[in-house]
């Protein structure tokens, strides 16, 4: 069965592929060592033995966005064209103290629209565990918002949480050896993430 039935269908067909990920800092790239040490970068390498006959994934990650200014930028993601977007939030709205309902409700109806206008595939990325996250009081009520709106609308869910979790345990390694500035990834903790993301993309496609 396939979680990203438009892209199956291109994959099958031999086409070329275009997949947009959509966020913040991590989408962004944000601590890495240099641009091609980051997420995007990263995902399109490991994507590419997988997809032969092309596959470009867009960055519009913007460090610091929460919902309200991912939405003031969804135009633009409508206009890619993707065939796969993966939108990757919760975090930042955390800082600003946005009410989780309204983090909900505008996310909700961001996905909604790119769904219906766009007719492409969706993805979710939930927040990261990281120190300067943890100590915020309102943090979980984010954490655990985002698997519940994926749920609800049938949207395929990375759970960047427990597998940073995992991560850690795996590699003998801390949480502030994974994210040095206490919040934003390392060259290493980028290659995991983006290597993973498109295993994950894959596995998605049932091929």
């Amino acid at each position: 069965m396939s979680h990203f039935p438009r892209l199956t269908r291109l994959l099958q067909a031999g086409s070329s592929v275009k997949i947009c990920l959509f966020g913040s800092s991590t989408v962004e790239g944000v601590g890495a060592s240099s641009p091609e040490n980051g997420l995007c970068p990263v995902v399109e390498r490991t994507l590419q033995p997988f997809m032969p006959n092309g596959v470009t994934v867009i960055n519009r990650g913007i460090g610091g966005n929460g919902a309200e200014e991912m939405h003031d930028r969804l135009q633009q993601v409508i206009d890619d064209r993707a065939d796969l977007v993966v939108w990757q939030g919760g975090t930042n709205d955390v800082w600003k103290e946005k009410p989780v309902s309204s983090f909900i409700d505008q996310t909700r109806d961001d996905l909604e629209r790119l769904r219906r206008e766009d007719g492409c595939d969706l993805g979710m990325i939930g927040p990261q565990w990281c120190k300067m996250l943890e100590e915020l009081p309102n943090f979980p009520a984010f954490r655990d918002a985002v698997p519940a709106l994926a749920i609800e609308m049938n949207i395929p869910f990375f759970n960047r949480y427990a597998l940073m979790k995992s991560w850690c345990a795996e590699y003998d390694m801390t949480r502030e050896q994974l994210s040095p500035d206490g919040l934003h990834l390392g060259d290493f903790g980028y290659k995991l993430l983006g290597e993973t993301v498109a295993r994950w993309i894959v596995e998605m496609t049932g091929i």
